[in-house]
């Protein structure tokens, strides 16, 4: 009996794990192309060593993103450091992007000229959840 409650367990959260297959419509392409059709970057800041840093996210449509921070120096030499992860959609309603764990972008207003959301670590109603706003706006390199 204990076999097959686990059965039936395991197979429940593997089907709820999937990504849905087939079409989106419309308004879910839209999203999906806000996202991943624009290469997003916080705007830029000055770093304690009077270097000028940058974020940037490029989201794929195949569930993997990279985020490079760019740091460059007072003599222009830029550094990179990159790191790819997996994203996908964590509502059906696509307003919630969700890295893994307990990670979630709480999308505020998506559009070609600015990306703002809530980043969220932490589930709504848990006491040690966290929450703080951001605005990504599309990337764009300075020449000097």
């Amino acid at each position: 009996m204990k076999a097959k409650i686990l059965i039936i367990l395991f197979s429940f959260l593997f089907i709820s794990c999937i990504e849905r297959n087939g079409y989106y419509s419309y308004e879910e392409e839209s999203v999906i192309s806000l996202i991943c059709d624009i290469t997003w970057s916080t705007s830029t800041y000055k770093t304690e060593n009077d270097e000028i840093g940058q974020t940037t996210y490029n989201f794929n449509r195949n569930g993997i993103y990279k985020r490079t921070d760019i740091v460059t120096n007072q003599n222009g030499e830029e550094k990179k450091s990159e790191y790819n992860g997996r994203w996908t959609f964590g509502d059906p309603s696509f307003s919630t992007i969700y890295f893994g764990g307990n990670h979630y972008w709480d999308i505020d207003k998506l559009t070609e000229k600015k990306f703002s959301f809530y980043d969220r670590t932490g589930e709504f109603g848990d006491p040690f959840m966290y929450r703080e706003y951001n605005e990504l706006i599309p990337y764009q390199t300075f020449i000097n």
